[in-house]
């Protein structure tokens, strides 16, 4: 179960990037812009059922979820987060990464990356 290590703002307002202690796939990218084209993908399903989610991007350690414009960060990281914990890695040691390390794209961030 992939634990989050941090989450990073990106150049993009409405999206975030999910740094994780636990791969969940091995150098090969997964891309999906819609909830349709990512109903054979249990990770990135479960990323779109949270609502509010534009597009997912993720590799390895990492994860990037868009929102839509009218959507808060505030509300829905707590909301992918679970998802995000309950995701099946793929093996692999953690990065050493503190747990209270965490970037400031609202007050919700502490909180969705904290795992203790």
């Amino acid at each position: 179960m992939p634990k989050i290590a941090d989450i990073q703002e990106t150049p993009n307002p409405n999206a975030v990037k999910f740094i994780l202690k636990e791969a969940v796939s091995h150098g090969t990218s997964h891309s999906f812009d819609s909830a349709e084209k990512a109903e054979t993908d249990a990770l990135a399903k479960s990323l779109f059922e949270v609502g509010e989610v534009v597009s997912i991007f993720y590799m390895d350690k990492m994860i990037t979820v868009e929102k839509t414009d009218g959507a808060d960060w505030d509300e829905i990281l707590p909301l992918l987060a679970v998802p995000i914990r309950a995701a099946e890695s793929v093996g692999g040691a953690t990065n050493g990464t503190n747990d209270s390390a965490a970037s400031t794209v609202g007050g919700a961030i502490a909180a969705a990356a904290s795992d203790n």
